[in-house]
């Protein structure tokens, strides 16, 4: 299947710069991530969060893959499905938690003070992780179009360093915020 491109002139020949894109069909690859949220929208706070912590860690997953088949082994289309989604987990992630976990536990915990500062933390790390995420998202799209493995311990350095990062920010989430959720959860239930 070959794509050309649509340009608002008639005359393409004054943009045609001789790229042609062939796209090949991809084998079935496993869907992104999805915010809990969206799938199921009446499950607990606790059951949602744990959701968005799951599509994370698959995240982190696909990127370890990504890295251990650096330079010979990459399936290009594969790696280009992960690098656009990337972005949008994380943020849907960060959304979720900045606008529902992080109200309703200041809002709860109000008199616990040291709550306060490990949000404002997770906050910032939110930031990182976001600004992270898109330059990494960009590399790998870099590293696939360009085709050449002379960058691949470098890439593989760099997805290591944020799924490694991403994945202690989860195990800290787990450990500290979803046990405060679940009890919220379970005061409510009473």
């Amino acid at each position: 299947m070959t794509f050309l491109p649509q340009f608002p002139s008639e005359d393409r020949r004054e943009h045609d710069d001789g790229a042609v894109v062939v796209i090949h069909p991809a084998a079935k690859r496993p869907a992104p991530p999805v915010s809990a949220s969206a799938v199921a929208p009446d499950l607990s706070v606790t059951a949602l969060l744990r959701r968005q912590l799951a599509c994370q860690r698959e995240l982190c997953r696909s990127l370890e893959a990504i890295a251990d088949a650096l330079p010979d082994n990459l399936d290009t289309q594969h790696t280009l499905h992960v690098a656009r989604s990337i972005g949008a987990t994380i943020r849907k992630a960060h959304h979720f938690e900045e606008n529902t976990i992080f109200p309703l536990l200041s809002q709860h915990f109000e008199k616990r003070p040291e709550l306060f500062g490990t949000l404002q933390r997770l906050h910032y790390e939110h930031w990182e992780d976001e600004s992270f995420a898109d330059e990494l998202c960009e590399k790998l799209t870099d590293y696939v179009r360009r085709g050449e493995s002379s960058d691949a311990e470098a890439l593989g350095y760099m997805l290591r360093g944020f799924f490694e990062g991403l994945r202690r920010h989860l195990a800290f989430e787990e450990e500290h915020v979803v046990p405060l959720i679940a009890e919220l959860d379970r005061s409510n239930e009473r």
